[in-house]
């Protein structure tokens, strides 16, 4: 009897969660659903125990029945679960990752014209594959050469006549049109979605955010949005797309559907997987998962996690989208070991990428809060078209610019000596030193200013690949400028080191590590963007220096505040979230934060079945404090709402309105009268803290229990209740805001 209770109470309670979590209209109160809701980390971890045990239990009374190979079939497909819906997650990610690297080639491509022979659906790449080489590509027709009828010329563009127009046009369509999918089927589509999954994996739920829709139409609106040429990425919003595929999977997992802790460990693993497509790199994108987005990271995560992340570059490189055996456009790899003479260079060049990707940061961040304070954000479908035609009208200009994010990476970390594009090979030609390091700069500027607005418009997009384009062209100057330094003094004195050797100085190793400290800067990554630049690059050689410009532009950016373009973000819409990494220094104590008046508790007895379905009908409190009398307040325990609700659902059929129930087994109960004992489903040891703890060590205790509430006594007697969005409410005050956000409909726990 006890086994069967005790796996009742874990499904049941579990489901019961869930739906609560999720806004389910089936409880009493209001139906209307918030948008956020806290998860009970504690409560999800006894839950699970308490689900291991009974099986346990369960298992082994069933052994004597079942045949030798059905138990281990059972036991399988129960251990089994877990690495399933990885696996499957992975492979997914992966899929879709692909379909979208296909999709987005020839969308952007559609803005120069089409393929004539092979299919209107072929990218330019995949149309001019049978031709020597892309600059005589016959097959492929400019918008203008179709409009004057005459046949493919074998040129991408011809200049800034019809095509220019037809470029403008196109992009400002896909922009608009991204736009429009977002703001009329998912609004939550738009950005690049991190800040909102690491409010998520950090104990919040947001209704409808990793949902089908939202899974449909950002995938969708990516493609158009990078297509259109603004100044976004495709990288950082894979993070939010694995996290979709992620929770439509966990439907189907009953481990995973019935427990939000698994499913955010679950989550962890897609962010990794996102990553691990992003940029081809695997071990990178667990260690961004763990450093960056997850507050809740297990050991068997970490590996689950990589596992996941692994089978989604797999399936990536099986798919082959850019027909080159590459996961992404910008990997590459170097022949060369750097000079311990180039040490100083890569140091300036940390703290340059510091200050400009700080100076980046700022922007994008004081443009955010004008633009949400002003008339901008009420039309999102104007904003973009305009952003679009700005976009498109400048970058047209340049053949570099023009190309697309990632395919400019890959020309900014070419290698002048292996380099055979004679688009690309014009990065290298010593003769014209002083006009291409003006272009460059010039290249950084564009880029800087457009990543802003672009950044901040309501299309789907990153932040990560415009960002390492803007230090990777300051990074291509400071390595050609070295290089020609070095050509001009010789293989002496300080570049002694380079004698013997035929290119000592790469750029586009300085184009890689530029970029690196700028993201580092505007995203405050270290550990893991050090493992996605060394697996990017597949050289242990660059490590060092790579590690050095990072900590560099990470001690730089620190200078002038913590928080990243994520925490940034985070607070800038009053998303509930608790920042580990917050230092804090308050002289209150929990009494100043608790609430105590109009405190709803539960008298230990004297309750009937009737008061307790009038207590849930009008109230909507995620949970009730049991005391053992109205008077002494003296707590004995903690009923959540759910199991409440459970227990009334499954009342015998004699139970009346007036049945008694009973919420502590030190009475004496009645023996010819039905009543209803709650003292199994009652917490008998919530945590508690007394009310002249410092406030610090209240937010520490939430931290690190990853707690929803904790209970505030006075010598045994209950004064009141803390919870996490008091906690959150009180930073909000602190740290100067005066929006009030999800918090002004904060309840007790």
């Amino acid at each position: 009897r006890q086994e069967n209770e005790g796996l009742l109470k874990s499904r049941t309670s579990a489901r019961d969660t869930r739906d609560a979590a999720y806004g389910s209209t089936s409880k009493a109160g209001p139906s209307k659903a918030r948008a956020f809701e806290t998860v009970d980390w504690e409560f999800g971890a006894e839950r699970d125990r308490l689900l291991r045990e009974a099986l346990h239990k369960s298992r082994h009374l069933r052994h004597k029945s079942r045949s030798k190979w059905r138990r281990i079939a059972t036991e399988v497909v129960n251990a089994g679960q877990g690495w399933l819906v990885f696996l499957v997650v992975g492979f997914l990610t992966g899929l879709l990752a692909g379909m979208i690297q296909v999709a987005r080639e020839w969308a952007f491509d559609l803005k120069f014209g089409y393929c004539s022979v092979g299919g209107f659906w072929n990218s330019r790449k995949e149309c001019c594959r049978v031709s020597p080489d892309e600059d005589s590509c016959w097959q492929w027709r400019t918008w203008s050469e179709t409009m004057r009828g005459v046949g493919g010329s074998g040129q991408r563009d011809t200049g800034y006549g019809m095509d220019y127009v037809f470029y403008m046009s196109w992009a400002t369509f896909m922009g608009t049109f991204a736009a429009w999918l977002v703001q009329t089927f998912a609004p939550f589509a738009s950005g690049s979605g991190i800040p909102e999954i690491k409010t998520i994996l950090g104990g919040f739920v947001m209704k409808g955010y990793l949902g089908g829709r939202t899974l449909l139409i950002k995938s969708v609106a990516l493609v158009l949005s990078v297509a259109s040429g603004l100044s976004v990425g495709l990288e950082a919003a894979y993070v939010h797309i694995a996290c979709c595929v992620a929770n439509v999977c966990a439907r189907y997992f009953s481990k995973y559907a019935t427990s939000e802790v698994k499913k955010r460990e679950l989550l962890s693993g897609a962010a990794a997987a996102g990553i691990s497509v992003a940029f081809g790199a695997p071990v990178g994108g667990v260690l961004f998962s763990l450093e960056m987005l997850s507050s809740y990271f297990p050991p068997k995560t970490i590996w689950r996690s990589f596992y996941c992340a692994i089978v989604a570059a797999i399936t990536l490189r099986g798919i082959d989208p850019l027909h080159s055996g590459k996961l992404v456009a910008f990997e590459i790899t170097y022949h060369y070991a750097f000079g311990w003479f180039e040490l100083p260079c890569f140091i300036m060049l940390g703290a340059v990428g510091g200050l400009v990707g700080t100076l980046l940061l700022k922007l994008m961040v004081k443009y955010a809060h004008f633009r949400s304070n002003s008339s901008i954000a009420r039309h999102p479908i104007t904003e973009t078209a305009l952003v679009s035609f700005v976009s498109a009208s400048i970058t047209y200009l340049s053949t570099f610019l023009r190309m697309d994010t990632t395919d400019l990476l890959a020309a900014l970390y070419s290698d002048c000596k292996y380099e055979t594009n004679k688009t690309v090979d014009q990065l290298c030609v010593e003769s014209d030193a002083s006009n291409i390091i003006i272009f460059l700069l010039l290249c950084a500027i564009i880029k800087f200013a457009l990543t802003i607005p672009g950044t901040n418009t309501i299309v789907p997009g990153g932040h990560m690949v415009p960002a390492m384009c803007v230090g990777a062209c300051i990074g291509r100057v400071f390595g050609f400028s070295f290089s020609l330094l070095q050509e001009r003094v010789g293989d002496v004195g300080f570049f002694a080191e380079c004698a013997g050797h035929d290119q000592c100085i790469t750029p586009g190793v300085y184009a890689i590590i530029g970029s690196a400290a700028m993201l580092s800067a505007v995203s405050r990554m270290t550990v893991s963007l050090v493992v996605i630049i060394f697996e990017l690059t597949d050289g242990i050689d660059y490590i060092m220096p790579t590690t050095i410009c990072i900590l560099v532009a990470k001690w730089v950016s620190d200078a002038f505040g913590r928080d990243g373009i994520y925490d940034e973000l985070i607070v800038l819409h009053d998303y509930p979230y608790l920042n580990n990494k917050m230092d804090f220094v308050f002289n209150e104590t929990a009494a100043d934060v608790m609430k105590s008046r109009d405190l709803c508790v539960l008298n230990a007895a004297g309750n009937t079945l009737a008061s307790l379905n009038s207590l849930l009908a009008t109230t909507e409190y995620s949970g009730y404090p049991i005391v053992k009398s109205l008077d002494t307040m003296q707590l004995i325990g903690y009923v959540s709402r759910a199991n409440l609700e459970t227990v009334l659902s499954q009342k015998s059929a004699d139970i009346t309105e007036d049945s008694p129930c009973f919420f502590t087994s030190d009475r004496p109960f009645p023996r010819n009268t039905a009543y209803l004992d709650f003292n199994p489903w009652l917490d008998q040891s919530p945590i508690q803290i007394v009310e002249t703890t410092p406030l610090n060590r209240v937010i520490d205790t939430f931290r690190a229990l990853r707690l929803r509430y904790v209970l505030v006594v006075r010598n045994g007697a209950l004064v009141g209740i803390t919870t996490k969005r008091d906690i959150l409410r009180r930073i909000h005050t602190f740290r100067g805001s005066s929006k009030s956000g999800v918090f002004s409909s904060a309840k007790q726990s």
